[in-house]
């Protein structure tokens, strides 16, 4: 399934906005803001150095996100064990908006977060949704895609093991 376009967050971005090519790479953002989980407990992603994050973020509004929400919960599974899917919710309305929208359609293996101000979005350089990054284990170097992927086809998840180093266990 190949799925275009991308949510602005003043407005929609062009398909073309939505490049397939492969992920911008370069040191790891800044990311010392932080975000809170399920049980509304403030976090910050360093919580997660020594293990590669794939870090998605997404909002309900944002049709693309949605669309790819299934393929990042396969990828949680599929990745399992080494490299840990984060979904990051822009929402305002934060858990409250998030989490029953997730649960109604049974995305339950990444870990949740929210950042309903915006502000670990905008420290990382989000410029539209859904934004994902790819962060290595040290918080050293990412890879950072616009627009939504096809998580959990096998060629995106040796991509991403390749970038990463990890061997496939398949």
């Amino acid at each position: 399934m190949a799925l275009v376009g991308a949510c602005g967050f003043g407005g929609a971005y062009t398909a073309a906005a939505a490049d397939r090519s492969a992920p911008q790479s370069g040191p790891a953002p800044s990311m010392t803001v932080p975000i809170t989980d399920k049980a509304g407990n403030a976090f910050r992603l360093e919580r997660y150095r020594g293990t590669p994050l794939l870090i998605n973020f997404w909002a309900t509004w944002c049709p693309p996100c949605v669309a790819e929400l299934p393929a990042l919960d396969r990828a949680a599974t599929a990745l399992a064990g080494s490299v840990t899917v984060l979904l990051v919710s822009v929402d305002r309305g934060g858990s409250a908006k998030a989490l029953p929208f997730l649960e109604q359609r049974a995305i339950t293996t990444p870990v949740i977060g929210f950042d309903p101000k915006a502000a670990l979005s905008r420290e990382m350089g989000v410029r539209g949704l859904p934004t994902t990054f790819l962060i290595d284990a040290n918080q050293a170097h990412s890879w950072s895609y616009l627009g939504p992927r096809d998580w959990d086809q096998p060629d995106m998840l040796n991509s991403i093991r390749a970038l990463l180093g990890i061997k496939s266990t398949t």
